[in-house]
């Protein structure tokens, strides 16, 4: 079997690339070495900026079946192994519970990663990245917290959050942190509180608005970004931001960039990593 490769464009010419292992080597893990945990987010995207689209027939939003591959997930499952905690958002925790959900939280159980999961391991890392789920309303399908969340979970939200709710969530294990002066959660502080918890590599799993969130407080360090050669259009569609301008806007610098013409004949894609900028940090 012919192992999968990419070419590397940035920050030097490589022509053949292994994929597996490619965002591995950026050991974001090690970030315990830095005074303040790395954040650090990832997105696939068509070439016109969807990077979800509305179902034609039920009208959900998610990520669409034309950009979705199995080697862009092979990345996302990499960036996942070397995570402490992941960042996700209510609404996914509504569709695991609905049976609506892309999948499971990395780091996915299937065969194909478990090298990922034997790394994890051998790194001397929990099994799986711990999650906190950002939750204004705090409307969350408690038995889907205590059941189908196979790792230790946190639920933040803001200092006015219903108390009656933070409890029933307390109660089925889950720890809630309270990191906003109302009832959203302010992203500086939900940062410096999961510091507090001892979590270095934090990763966002969560969409557009949580993103937002990260980096209006100026905390996201890194973003990965997925770009299929591929036009979807539609009206309704998500993009890496909505709403208001950001002020100010969120520099980025281009650390790397790789093309992969494995996709299918005809269409490509280009994986790109961004660092924040004013933030050294190799590759």
């Amino acid at each position: 079997m012919t192992t999968p490769t990419v070419t590397r464009l940035a920050p030097s010419y490589e022509a053949e690339v292994p994929l597996e292992g490619l965002y591995l080597q950026h050991a974001l893990h090690r970030s315990e070495l830095q005074q303040r945990p790395l954040v650090y987010s990832n997105f696939i995207a068509s070439l016109d900026g969807r990077i979800a689209v509305a179902h034609p027939e039920t009208g959900e939003i998610g990520v669409p079946d034309a950009i979705t591959n199995r080697r862009d997930w092979r990345l996302y499952q990499e960036l996942a192994a070397q995570a402490d905690i992941l960042v996700s958002s209510a609404r996914y925790v509504r569709d695991l519970s609905a049976g609506k959900a892309q999948d499971s939280l990395p780091v996915s159980d299937d065969p194909a990663y478990d090298d990922l999961r034997a790394w994890r391991r051998q790194q001397g890392m929990a099994p799986q990245p711990a999650v906190v789920i950002l939750s204004a309303s705090l409307n969350l399908p408690i038995q889907a917290l205590c059941e189908k969340l196979d790792r230790p979970v946190y639920v933040a939200t803001g200092a006015q959050a219903d108390a009656g709710r933070v409890r029933d969530i307390e109660a089925c294990g889950a720890r809630v942190l309270r990191v906003g002066e109302g009832k959203g959660v302010d992203g500086e502080m939900l940062v410096t509180a999961l510091a507090a918890e001892g979590f270095c590599s934090i990763y966002s799993v969560a969409g557009p608005g949580v993103l937002e969130t990260l980096l209006k407080a100026g905390a996201v360090n890194r973003l990965y970004l997925t770009q299929v050669h591929r036009l979807l259009g539609g009206a309704s569609y998500d993009t890496l931001l909505e709403g208001g301008y950001l002020r100010p806007p969120a520099d980025f610098t281009l650390k790397a960039l790789y093309y992969d013409r494995g996709l299918t004949k005809g269409c490509g894609q280009f994986f790109s990593v961004y660092d924040a900028a004013g933030l050294e940090r190799g590759c």
